[in-house]
């Protein structure tokens, strides 16, 4: 009979675990859809502090720095155009991480658009009741360090 108590409780104690965490990603996706709106308004306004309520402080950080590096580049609006999820994970009572791809348009001074589609991955930490985006990754980019230097590219 105690046997079957444990087996009892533990299964509860799962099932209770469980509609937490289909909660949680529910919060975390609406989370990522906000915070990918206020990064456009907070572009279009010129106003970082918009982006603020979904983000840790380091991660406000790099997106401020990442929506001023947009507008050096002559970037004068960006639009989200597509949000593709792949997993949504809860990694702990306060941590998770999701995975999404994302189709931005960025116009630039002369009205020509550039559509892009990246995977993202983001972190997310639990802080209160409420999910914040702590990192944001780009997994599949290429960086300056990953193009061949001039005197090893191929020859054309």
């Amino acid at each position: 009979m105690i046997g079957v108590a444990r087996v009892l409780v533990a299964v509860l104690a799962l099932a209770m675990l469980a509609g937490c965490g289909s909660g949680d990603v529910g919060q975390i996706k609406a989370v990522i859809e906000r915070a990918n709106h206020e990064q456009e308004d907070a572009f279009a306004a010129r106003d970082a502090s918009i982006m603020q309520d979904t983000s840790t402080a380091a991660n406000f950080v790099a997106m401020t720095r990442r929506n001023e590096e947009i507008a050096a580049d002559g970037t004068v609006g960006i639009r989200l155009a597509k949000l593709e999820w792949g997993d949504v994970r809860v990694t702990s009572a306060t941590t998770a991480e999701a995975t999404t791809w994302e189709t931005w348009e960025e116009t630039d001074q002369s009205g020509q658009t550039l559509s892009v589609r990246d995977r993202n991955v983001y972190s997310l930490l639990k802080v209160g009741s409420s999910w914040k985006i702590e990192n944001i990754t780009y997994p599949d980019r290429q960086t300056a360090s990953d193009q061949p230097s001039p005197s090893l590219a191929p020859a054309q």
